[in-house]
């Protein structure tokens, strides 16, 4: 019987790794995640590596009731030793540790964990998580030459499907930084963290389009300044991209350790202006030709062959009453198109005039079609999109904590 891989002292790391930061140490409030994720996947575990923020060293902090806590998700792959436990593994759906737990830790920020095996691994895709993992992850409990067995993912190899995925998964960043505004200190500051975090990663976006992932957030953002805004965006988004660059320089000063709490008006103008950024770097994957922005979506939401959105239809959820409206709207895109397409819808309304967000009628009409929500109010419609995806990817830990 194998036996359950232990947490460290110290992470293992290999003899020559790729990091933009200088060293790095495993925070105390890092180690109970760690204990609680190695628990869970239980003698299954080969290996299990921290990936993101807090392995490269570029996680965010701050104070919050005279403690320091994190305001970067834990991002973690737990190897496993067979496709079978990897499987039991992700059967379990709750969260690894719920918001008081994290808050007793010292993370505000989710504990998200992928069990995987190296076989896995190896049919999985370049995309900017697997690119990063083989870059800069750390094995913070069992076998330490796992890291040698990572397939070593290249930029230039992300394609355009995992491009508009980054983006449209950034889209619900924004939705959700726009409704936890309304909480107390600790949602707030994670808000205002989710929207300085979708700044960075659109100057990622950037870099992607030329093929390219430079080390850490200050690379990214002067390559992304030296390549300027894509071509070809409409004129309603004129100077959209431009507007990144203060926020940029608010995000990483936020990084180095100026986490602090900002003004409703300060929060506002930046979330306005990323969803803007947003919308140029959306258009700009898109399908060449839609001038209509809310057609435009649609089609992105559409993408794909008929057979496969049939075929995810009917797989998203259990036979039952629903399964013929399921496939009534697979024509609209899969389930996870669909909730995709509908985030776009807003992030191109709210990216329209001035002052709280609207619904125009093509944006309306958009959104009856993709059938994730029936509301008329921008902020409504933002609700009942995010717990789609939140329902569908995370189990409902994300907006379980909105007010």
């Amino acid at each position: 019987m194998n036996a359950v891989p232990g947490v460290p002292e110290e992470p293992q790391e290999p003899e020559a790794r790729d990091t933009p930061g200088t060293g790095f140490e495993v925070s105390d409030a890092l180690r109970p995640a760690f204990a609680r994720v190695v628990e869970r996947a239980g003698s299954g575990l080969e290996a299990l590596i921290l990936s993101g923020s807090h392995a490269t060293g570029e996680a965010a902090w701050t104070q919050l009731d005279g403690r320091t806590v994190s305001l970067s998700d834990v991002d973690l792959y737990a190897v496993m030793r067979t496709e079978a436990a990897a499987g039991s593994a992700r059967a379990e759906r709750a969260p690894v540790a719920n918001a008081r737990e994290r808050l007793a830790w010292g993370l505000l920020a989710p504990v998200e964990v992928a069990f995987v095996t190296f076989a896995g691994l190896a049919r999985m895709p370049a995309r900017p998580g697997t690119v990063e993992l083989a870059r800069s992850g750390r094995v913070v409990a069992g076998d330490a030459s796992a890291l040698a067995r990572l397939p070593r993912w290249q930029p230039s190899a992300i394609d355009a499907e995992e491009r508009l995925l980054l983006l449209e998964n950034r889209a619900f960043e924004l939705l959700w930084a726009d409704a936890a505004w309304a909480g107390n200190a600790a949602p707030r500051l994670r808000a205002r963290h989710a929207v300085l975090k979708t700044a960075l990663e659109l100057a990622s976006a950037r870099t992607l389009t030329h093929g390219e992932l430079p080390l850490g957030a200050e690379a990214r953002v002067a390559r992304a300044t030296q390549l300027g805004g894509p071509a070809g965006v409409p004129s309603w988004l004129a100077g959209a991209w431009e507007g990144l660059a203060p926020v940029w320089q608010e995000a990483l000063a936020w990084r180095r350790g100026g986490a602090r709490l900002v003004s409703d008006d300060v929060q506002s103008a930046a979330w306005r202006a990323v969803a803007r950024a947003w919308c140029v770097a959306w258009w700009a994957e898109g399908l060449p030709g839609a001038a209509d922005p809310w057609e435009r979506a649609r089609a992105l939401a559409a993408r794909g062959s008929l057979a496969r959105r049939l075929r995810r239809s009917l797989r998203s959820l259990p036979a039952g009453p629903h399964t013929l409206e399921r496939l009534r709207r697979a024509p609209a895109g899969t389930p996870e198109h669909r909730i995709h397409g509908s985030a776009s819808v807003l992030m191109l309304a709210a990216a329209q005039g001035a002052g709280a967000p609207r619904l125009p009628a093509g944006a309306l009409h958009a959104l009856r079609a993709l059938g994730v929500t029936r509301a008329d109010t921008f902020t409504a419609a933002a609700r009942e999109t995010l717990v789609a995806w939140d329902r569908q990817l995370h189990a409902g830990e994300r907006t379980a904590e909105l007010a």
